[in-house]
């Protein structure tokens, strides 16, 4: 086994970036040798909010070996955890040793049980409930920073107003899901909700499935356009009517450093599936993730339709926590949801919504509103581990001009 001090130099010397830092989930305790060099690192990047440079780091702490600033970071975290495995299981037997000669069959019975105990600690899919629980305090005061500044939302901003006053939006780890017949409007909502997170800073990655970039930037020129103050028009611009140019033309400069992405095609991959979707989410690394259309996104694998289903479903919110990232995903309602479509669809009316439900945390469904075009009915299905204070949000539909916008809430028997 190699030496200590190399990888925990090699450990040191690599954790330069704040994704990496994020990601590392060991404490100085785990430590042998440099847990006050990891202390060190950690203070000064919550000092300066910059990484310390390795002559930084050798002067503080010259045991460092200077040498393991060449080594491959991931090849030193597999040998750092083999050898906490090591140390733990090689003391696991060193504390029972006298008790091995007086009582073996004590001894064995409390070995096997602190083993027992390792092995769930350096397992990769579950954790100890007290693992970081100070770390859980730390958070906590850092959520009550965050709802003291700026808009007093945690999370991704909402195009909902209801949710955000409850301070909370879509949070890291969150499938959200919204659901409907066609033509209700779907896809407005999914490009409401990504251009409520760009303009607020957040990088947002606009995955459609179902229409090309041309027709999704335009839907997302007139909702942007609406929001920064502008008034365009979906019809004129995509019929090549006359329009205000000049408003156009300002409104297309402003945008240019706006941080969203958008996507209707994956290469090299014949249709959307969950991989395809998790390489892209890797590879940019959003803030925010909305997919328009995820009944069309597949496993890859021929599986019976309701396998399908769950397994996209689960993918998706698998994706959601590998990434800590918030995913907003849209899908249809089933043809019997089409018998009356002024009241939101069921569960049971979404190609098995039992899944979809189990798998979000929150799960909203649209109608139109009964001789009122302008008006769209969004039904709160699901809510974290609670309820709000509405059951629905009256929402105004004014899609030519961009002009979504909650207007009013909704409590009691709806329909």
């Amino acid at each position: 086994m190699e030496s200590y001090d190399y990888i925990e130099s090699g450990l040191i010397f690599g954790l330069n970036d704040i994704k990496t830092l994020q990601q590392f989930k060991y404490q100085a305790e785990d430590f042998k040798t440099h847990g006050d060099a990891y202390r060190f690192l950690v203070q000064y990047f919550d000092k300066y909010a910059e990484f310390p440079k390795p002559e930084t780091l050798v002067d503080n702490y010259p045991a460092l070996d200077a040498s393991a600033q060449m080594l491959h970071f991931d090849y030193a975290i597999d040998t750092f955890k083999k050898q906490i495995l090591f140390r733990r299981i090689v003391n696991t037997f060193n504390i029972n040793k006298e008790l091995i000669q007086e009582e073996p069959k004590r001894a064995l019975s409390r070995i096997m049980d602190n083993l027992s105990d390792i092995e769930v600690l350096y397992d990769e899919d579950i954790t100890h409930y007290n693992r970081n629980a100070s770390n859980r305090f730390d958070a906590m005061k850092d959520r009550q920073k965050q709802r003291q500044m700026g808009d007093g939302l945690m999370g991704i901003p909402t195009p909902l107003s209801m949710i955000n006053q409850t301070g909370v939006g879509w949070m890291p780890g969150e499938l959200i899901s919204l659901y409907a017949r066609p033509t209700v409007g779907k896809t407005w909502m999914c490009i409401q909700a990504a251009a409520t997170a760009v303009l607020k800073g957040y990088r947002t990655l606009l995955i459609s499935t179902e229409m090309p970039i041309d027709a999704i930037s335009l839907r997302m020129d007139v909702v942007m356009a609406s929001m920064m103050g502008y008034e365009l028009s979906h019809k004129a611009l995509r019929n090549g009517d006359s329009c205000n140019e000049d408003d156009y033309q300002r409104f297309l400069d402003d945008i240019n450093e706006q941080q969203l992405l958008i996507c209707d095609h994956i290469e090299g991959s014949g249709s959307f599936t969950v991989d395809a979707i998790a390489g892209l989410v890797r590879k940019h690394s959003p803030d925010f993730v909305v997919v328009d259309g995820v009944y069309l996104v597949s496993t890859g694998m021929k599986k019976a339709m309701w396998e399908q289903s769950h397994a996209v479903f689960y993918g998706m919110k698998n994706l959601c926590l590998s990434t800590n990232t918030p995913i907003f995903v849209s899908t249809q309602a089933t043809r019997e949801a089409a018998a009356n479509m002024y009241v939101p669809p069921r569960p049971d009316q979404v190609a098995f919504g039992d899944a979809l439900i189990r798998a979000s945390d929150v799960v909203m469904a649209m109608s139109l509103v009964e001789e009122q075009d302008d008006r769209r009915i969004i039904q709160y299905q699901k809510y974290r581990d609670g309820q709000l204070p509405v059951d629905a949000s009256m929402m105004m539909w004014d899609v030519d001009k961009g002009h979504i916008e909650e207007t009013e809430f909704v409590t009691g028997d709806l329909f």
